[in-house]
């Protein structure tokens, strides 16, 4: 006979979803059908909470839809006044902190959305990456074992703030 004290309590697994990077390229219609809806199936279940950036016609396609399905949302705005070319890495870092899952808005001019999936992954965070052309793909962390290796920044403006994101980054490991 069992007792009721070796019994464990099913606790839920509370879902954080954060989103980075965004898309203006898209309607409403395209987002929901071939991001949203996908999304869904492949987490089986609505997030609890969906953290949002401030930019991009993306965020505010599903900022509706999160509120249409009751999901509560949080929308993170970048200080630029405050951080100065830091405030978007400031931004995100913070979402990363606080999220389960991951859903990134991949860019054509720039890998630094696709190297934040990498570390997400690698941290064992759940991550979708959405591209240019909205295929939704889920990050594996087989793929981040086989990353090709950092790339020069796109822009001449970028390296400054590659720059300043590691410098950030090793005083966050202190």
């Amino acid at each position: 006979m069992t007792s009721m004290l070796e019994d464990t309590i099913y606790q839920p697994r509370v879902i954080i979803m954060a989103v980075f990077g965004y898309t203006n390229k898209v309607s409403e219609k395209d987002i929901q059908e071939n991001t949203l809806t996908l999304l869904l199936q492949e987490m089986t279940r609505p997030p609890d909470r969906v953290l949002l950036t401030s930019e991009g016609n993306s965020s505010i396609y599903i900022q509706d839809w999160a509120e249409s399905l009751g999901i509560k949302t949080q929308t993170f705005h970048a200080d630029w006044t405050r951080n100065g070319k830091m405030a978007q890495i400031v931004r995100e870092d913070r979402m990363y902190k606080e999220c389960t899952h991951a859903l990134v808005f991949l860019s054509q001019r720039s890998d630094r959305l696709e190297k934040l999936a990498e570390r997400m992954a690698r941290k064992g965070k759940i991550v979708f990456t959405s591209s240019s052309n909205q295929i939704l793909t889920q990050f594996e962390m087989s793929n981040c074992e086989h990353s090709r290796p950092a790339s020069k920044p796109a822009h001449k403006s970028d390296k400054g703030i590659v720059q300043m994101w590691q410098k950030y980054q090793r005083k966050e490991e202190c």
